[in-house]
Formats: structure tokens, C-alpha cells, sequence
């Protein structure tokens, strides 16, 4: 499979509306619309006839209207000229659906299984988008350790001075890489304290499983006494998706999950979402901001001084390059 072959979640459903938007993924610009009857399209973000955006257009009923010239499109792709009825064109297509509030595309060559970002039990919190300025690589590199946390985060992770009592282990299938941290918390803020009933004497766990068709990891967070026998009052479920806009940036798609042991309704989650999304977004924006000062954008790791927390690295290289990049994506035409 390549790396269009894959689904990507590209827009949150809130973004796709009346207008058409222009995305990218993998160096490919794609034109995303919604018909008049709630259909969804996708083709490439490229008129056929004199080469103009089509996302810069409009959706006419159940087509895409090109802005230049009126040329329209449906959601296959198939092209016809206002001008002259007689002569057609296509753009090439792209498979689209709707779920989990995400609006996702790949290509139409492959027989790929659009992911399940549901987690039943748990309550909603939020679905956030951020741009990463490094590559897909770079990026997943920093999502998938967890020593970052003692300079970077506020609320997830483990204090710098304190990192080398943390344990880290790893699993590895043909398809996934699993690592799991566990370790004395950092201290957190008081309000998230109280909150999580989260002591500075607690234990952060962090588990995750990274996927690779396409790239995505799947992370718990909780937090547990010492002794293990008392738990925080919430527990945390993200997915996060590493979407390649080219080869300098790449787009963070997060969906985050609750669960809660304070009573009522969601365990009161309803009411402490604001905060925790606006924790959530701070957290993510950390990453971001922090990447932007990447002194090389080379994804090879010979060379590197590694850590016992980098092993990680080696593994989701090859599976990113066996699993997801795979030959050169083909785009299919009418």
C-alpha cells in the first residue's frame, strides 16, 4: 500500500460545509466538498481545464463548480463544460467518509479499514486539529516518547530530575509497537490535583499502541498511589493521528476520551470540559511549539545518541516505511 492508500482523517465535520476546502495530504492537494444532499466529495484540488483550484469554487446542487470558467464536477470526478456540452473532463477521485466527527479520504485503490476512534464507556471531550512544523517522522518521534515531559508538559509526564526512575517496556507485532511507562509523577497543577485527586507521591502510567495504516497512536493516561491501590478520578483515552501534509509538516489530529468515578451523569465531565479540552489543546500546542526549533529535518537516526526511551524510534521506522509509505500512490482517472 502507499501512503494515499491509507485513510486520513483531514477536516473535523464542523469545518466541511457549504463551501468546498481545500486540503493536503502527502505533497496532494485535494478539493473536500459537501453536496446540497449531504453527499461528500473529493477530488484533486486541480481543474482539468485551465488548471485553476476548484476548492476556490462553489458547490452547485450535487457538483463542484470550478471558479474560472463554470466547469463542474461530481463526486467521481466526472467533469462537464457550460461553454461546450460537448466536451468533458475528469479529475481524479478520491474515496470520502464521514465518522467519528472527522472527515476521511484516501485512495480508490485500496481496500483499507477506515479506524475506530470510538471508545464506548468513555465520555467525548474534544477533536483537535494542530499543525506540526516537521515530518511525519520527526513527528511521531516526539508523541511516542515520553522523556520530553520533564521539560515540555505541564500535566502528563514525569519530572526531569526524577526520569531516570521511570520504567519503560516494549512490545512489537508485525503491525503495531506498544511501550508502556510508568513512574513518579511531576507535580501538577493544584486545580488538576484537586481535581484527579492526583498526589505528588502518585504514579503516572502512560500506555500506548501505535498503529501504522494508517499512522496513529492509541494512549491511556492514569495515575495511581504508590501502592497501586487507589486510582486518580480520571482516566484518559487519545487517539492521535499523524496526517503527512508534505514533507516539512505534519497535520495532529487528536480525539480525547474520558472516564470518570465521580458520580452523576459523564461523572461530572460535562462540566469540566471546557477546562480539560483548553488543558488538552495547551498540552498539544507545547509539542508544536517546541518542534518548530528542530535544528535538522533529516529523518535517519544514525548517529544519534539514543536513550533507553528512543528504542521506540527504530521500530515505528520500519513499520512506517513497510506498513504505510509502501511504492510510489497512484491517483486514480475516469
Amino acid at each position: 500500500m502507499a501512503m494515499l492508500d491509507h485513510w486520513h482523517p483531514l477536516l473535523l465535520s464542523g469545518e466541511l460545509r457549504t463551501k468546498p476546502v481545500g486540503v493536503k495530504v502527502a505533497g496532494q492537494p485535494i478539493a473536500v466538498f459537501r453536496t446540497a444532499s449531504g453527499g461528500l466529495g473529493a477530488v484533486e484540488d486541480n481543474c482539468p481545464h485551465r488548471h485553476f483550484k476548484l476548492s476556490a469554487g462553489a458547490v452547485i446542487g450535487d457538483r463542484l463548480q470550478c471558479r474560472y470558467h463554470g466547469w463542474t464536477y461530481d463526486s467521481c470526478g466526472n467533469g462537464e463544460s457550460p461553454g461546450t456540452p460537448k466536451l468533458t473532463a475528469c479529475a481524479p477521485s478520491f474515496d470520502i467518509q464521514e465518522a467519528h466527527g472527522l472527515i476521511w479520504v484516501k485512495s480508490r485503490f485500496s481496500n483499507a479499514v477506515l479506524p475506530d476512534a470510538s471508545m464506548p464507556g468513555y465520555f467525548h471531550l474534544c477533536t483537535l486539529k494542530h499543525t506540526i512544523p516537521a515530518p511525519l517522522e520527526l513527528a511521531v518521534d516526539n508523541f511516542n516518547e515520553i522523556e520530553h515531559s520533564g521539560t515540555v508538559h505541564d500535566t502528563f509526564g514525569y519530572d526531569l530530575e526524577r526520569m531516570r526512575e521511570v520504567k519503560v517496556q516494549y512490545e512489537a507485532t508485525d503491525r503495531t509497537v506498544r511501550v508502556v511507562n510508568t513512574g513518579p509523577t511531576k507535580r501538577i497543577n493544584w486545580f488538576f490535583g484537586l481535581i484527579l485527586n492526583v498526589r505528588n507521591d502518585f504514579i503516572f502510567h502512560d500506555d500506548w499502541t501505535t498503529h501504522f495504516s494508517p499512522v496513529y497512536s492509541v494512549f491511556d493516561h492514569w495515575w495511581t498511589s504508590p501502592d497501586g491501590k487507589r486510582e486518580s478520578m480520571l482516566r484518559w483515552r487519545l487517539y492521535i493521528f499523524f496526517v503527512p501534509v508534505d514533507d516539512r509538516t505534519t497535520q495532529v489530529v487528536s480525539v480525547t476520551y474520558a472516564k470518570s468515578r465521580y458520580p452523576g451523569p459523564a461523572g461530572a465531565l460535562r462540566l469540566m470540559k471546557w477546562k480539560l479540552r483548553r488543558e488538552i489543546d495547551k498540552e498539544i500546542r507545547a509539542d508544536c511549539d517546541m518542534l518548530q526549533h528542530l535544528a535538522d529535518f533529516d529523518s535517519g537516526i544514525e548517529g544519534l545518541k539514543l536513550s533507553r526511551f528512543d528504542k521506540v524510534m527504530g521500530l515505528t521506522r520500519e513499520r512506517i516505511q513497510r506498513i504505510y509509505r509502501g511504492d510510489p500512490t497512484k491517483v486514480p482517472r475516469c
